[in-house]
């Protein structure tokens, strides 16, 4: 009996052994060089990320440029009076004899009695700490001498208590005027006052600015210290800026233009920006080169190509002063402070030069028409400074149409002799579903696709985030763009960098999720993505070592589309008719708009301007997201049909099909997005969505008539235009379980296992033919529940974890934490 037993429990051993996943590094073969600079920072000012957000300024719509937006001169300014009176008339817009041929607008006041004034709080009120230091300047005159005095005052907006108090002797002439402003009392929502004691008499101001007390070196124009700290501590390779779609706009008076952002503050030009706000250009190229300096990161400026995010293209002239533009902007970051440009950059307070290694040419741009200008470009540059690397879009994702045409426009140039070399980097872009980045962390393993020639382009992933449903960006997200980095470092001679995108979000004012730090004005915390691009930067390899990862389990997540339906458009008004959805489960049909009448009081109107014409819904708001559900009206299963008649009225894209909608989140078919250029299927929520699946070329036309079909059976759907399939995808992922990476630096063998079950793993780790190896050792964890969260109350429930271990022998066996990201480092014996 107890040899029966003895051969059992040896046999459960030798299985335990068998099941346990084995991860081996040959550091006998060849090592794969990783680039100094793979893992950076993409910042673009979407979110209220500059203005409101890093930038230090309090102050919004400080110098009344705001019609630049679209928007009243007034925005954000409240008029006041010791009275309460209202007197609006009395404010008015001025361009007669401006501050300078920039910042054309200014505010009049017309006082009629003392306390007539204007007050501003900032963004969502200005928090102010006693006793703290904030800097304040303004212009002022009183272009008939019928004032000599105006008053400043900080006060609490809600008790009216005041905070400060100065007074200023103004003249005829503009003059600028210096305060330190110091709080007697802390406030969260105070708001800054200009007023006139006198009771009767004309005043103009301009450039009202309120700095933030904490601001980092103490940098003049600088930047918040809070926010600098947060980046200065991931120590990012590179910084891209400022773009993103900020760089082509909307349209081409609407895209980036680099000169309008250098020089004095009061002379950079305002612009709307794409994202729906003002950019008062206070955080430009300076404060962006400076900030590079001072974290320790390389700049990758993004320059506009001539082609708007609606397909508009400059001509020949444009295009050869966009090139300029590029030659210009180089001579100002490495030109000598005699020259031209290189003059600016000194006077602003940096004699020596910038480094300077990398400009990109476009962001996300696609098309003939690109290629020509970015060719044109790109060879201007390679003229003159032939070091500099230059970087092409690939478009917003990461199979498509564009995609191809990109990679095999770049495969085109370098076999010819005129475009050789005109491509150092090819920038690619994917937000996508967690799983996807699980299923494809060898995307880049391809080297069919993805050739290692020394002299051939590297890719950048210039914007990638992996999202799970309705949240900010979880721990399990973060595992999966940690699986997916070990990928990234693995083909170091593939990938020379790749940067996490969006970077910031000012809470309340987000345009896009997921994000990598969020803030207020009183706190800041940053997300688990955070803390995983925290922990590749910090830990980053010189060389990648060849590792097989054995006995690795598989995952299966199947996503069933059931939900309701819904209509919606993008910039456009469209007509839709003949709306029909079967349960093909019982074969019944949930609802036929052509037997019965349409109710509004039936439909969920989540955005736009939606009504009832012959039975027909129109909706006639050429908005961003105009969407309309059928929840109250249908309940589908999740094998059903939905079919439409949709017919473009106006606007600039097509339409939009939601299907397998749960209360926020859906599925839609868009058709005709991104200019009116694409077909393909989204998937996410309002403010955040993806690609799945393919995508194809389409053109919607004006007053034509679409069929649509979606066929939806479980985690499967089919979409028709006019009876043709035109995309079929399955949304369900296998991946595997435990994902690692071995890399070594000089003094370091550095190993990284990402686990993304719910179970603990127990890993045997083999370094065959590691240098040797001290046995004091460094384990840095980041775990916690899959859907946990970081927030303002609670800003490291998820955060990494430093421990000690000592490890004796090469090979070892290490148990990681279920759900976690774990880093171990080991030195060598010198």
């Amino acid at each position: 009996m107890k040899k029966i037993l003895a051969a059992l429990s040896a046999l459960c051993a030798a299985v335990v052994a068998v099941a346990q996943t084995k991860i081996t590094a040959d550091f006998t073969e060849t090592k794969t060089p990783v680039s100094p600079y793979l893992f950076g920072i993409f910042y673009e000012d979407i979110n209220y990320a500059a203005d409101g957000g890093l930038y230090g300024e309090l102050i919004q719509n400080r110098s009344f440029e705001f019609s630049k937006s679209g928007k009243s001169f007034m925005e954000y300014w409240n008029p006041v009076s010791s009275e309460n009176e209202v007197f609006c008339s009395r404010i008015t817009e001025c361009m007669e004899s401006p501050l300078n041929k920039n910042n054309t607008v200014f505010l009049r006041l017309n006082v009629r009695q003392s306390g007539d004034g204007i007050s501003n709080s900032g963004y969502d009120g200005i928090n102010v700490k006693a006793g703290k230091i904030y800097p304040l300047s303004l212009y002022l005159r009183s272009p008939d001498s019928s004032v000599d005095k105006v008053q400043i005052e900080l006060r609490n907006r809600k008790t009216l208590r005041k905070l400060f108090k100065t007074e200023f002797e103004i003249s005829s002439e503009w003059k600028k005027y210096h305060a330190e402003v110091i709080p007697e009392k802390s406030c969260e929502e105070a708001e800054l006052l200009v007023t006139v004691s006198s009771s009767d008499g004309t005043v103009d101001v301009d450039f009202v600015s309120l700095f933030a007390s904490d601001i980092y070196n103490d940098e003049e124009n600088g930047l918040k210290e809070n926010l600098v700290l947060m980046l200065k501590q991931m120590k990012p390779g590179f910084v891209r800026f400022p773009g993103g779609c900020i760089v082509h706009g909307y349209n081409l008076e609407n895209s980036f233009n680099w000169k309008d952002t250098v020089g004095p503050v009061e002379e950079r030009k305002e612009k709307a920006n794409y994202w729906g706000y003002q950019q008062s250009y206070g955080l430009g190229f300076y404060e962006y080169f400076r900030l590079c300096e001072d974290i320790g990161s390389q700049p990758l400026p993004v320059l506009r190509a001539g082609v708007s995010h609606y397909g508009h293209t400059c001509n020949s002239d444009e295009l050869m002063q966009l090139a300029q533009d590029a030659l210009d902007l180089i001579e100002w970051a490495t030109g000598s402070r005699d020259s031209e440009w290189g003059k600016i950059r000194a006077e602003a307070g940096h004699p020596e030069p910038f480094e300077l290694n990398y400009i990109g040419i476009g962001n996300e741009d696609c098309g003939e028409d690109y290629f020509y200008r970015y060719s044109y470009i790109a060879s201007k540059i390679k003229e003159k400074y032939p070091e500099i690397k230059t970087v092409i879009s690939s478009g917003y994702t990461y199979d498509d149409v564009n995609f191809h045409n990109a990679w095999n426009k770049v495969n085109e140039w370098e076999g010819s002799a005129l475009y050789k070399n005109t491509v150092d980097l090819v920038d690619e872009h994917y937000y996508n579903p967690s799983a996807w980045f699980l299923m494809n962390s060898n995307r880049y393993d391809d080297r069919e696709f993805y050739k290692t020639e020394k002299s051939f382009p590297k890719v950048f992933i210039g914007e990638y985030a992996s999202w799970v449903e309705g949240r900010r960006g979880n721990l399990f997200a973060a595992l999966t763009e940690a699986a997916y980095m070990t990928g990234i470092e693995r083909n170091g001679d593939v990938i020379e960098l790749a940067s996490y995108a969006p970077l910031f979000a000012r809470e309340n004012h987000v345009q896009w999720i997921p994000d990598a730090v969020w803030f207020n004005d009183e706190f800041v915390y940053g997300t688990p993505s955070y803390y995983v691009q925290s922990m590749f930067m910090n830990n980053k390899t010189d060389f990648s070592i060849r590792t097989a990862v054995e006995n690795n389990k598989t995952i299966v997540d199947s996503h069933k589309m059931k939900g309701s339906v819904g209509l919606a458009t993008w910039q456009t008004q469209a007509e839709y008719s003949n709306i029909k959805v079967t349960d093909m489960s019982e074969n019944k049909i949930l609802y036929d708009s052509s037997s019965e009448k349409m109710n509004m009081k039936k439909l969920n109107v989540r955005s736009g301007s939606w009504s009832i014409k012959n039975n027909s819904l129109i909706q006639s708001d050429e908005g961003d997201n105009m969407r309309l559900t059928f929840e109250k009206l249908i309940k589908p299963s999740e094998n059903y049909d939905f079919e439409v008649t949709a017919r473009k009225i106006r606007g600039n894209e097509g339409f939009l099909i939601m299907f397998g909608v749960s209360k926020e989140n859906f599925y839609w078919w868009n058709i005709g997005g991104w200019g009116n250029t694409q077909s393909c299927v989204q998937k996410g929520t309002a403010p955040s969505r993806t690609v799945i699946g393919d995508s194809k070329n389409i053109t919607v036309e004006r007053d034509r008539e679409y069929k649509i079909k979606i066929e939806v059976r479980g985690d499967t759907y089919r979409c028709y235009l006019d009876g043709e399939l035109l995309h079929e995808f399955t949304d369900r992922e296998e991946y595997k379980k435990i994902f690692a990476h071995v890399g070594e630096t000089e003094d370091e063998v550095i190993i990284k296992i990402v686990n993304t079950g719910n179970r603990k793993e127990k890993c045997s780790v083999v370094l065959n033919g590691a240098d040797m190896l001290n046995p004091d050792a460094q384990i840095i964890t980041l775990s916690g529940r899959f859907d946990s969260e970081n927030s303002f109350e609670n800003s490291r429930a998820v955060c990494p974890e430093n421990s000690p271990a000592v490890i004796k022998s090469p090979d070892f066996t290490y148990t990681v934490k279920p759900y976690s990201f774990t880093i171990i480092k080991l030195t060598k014996k010198k």
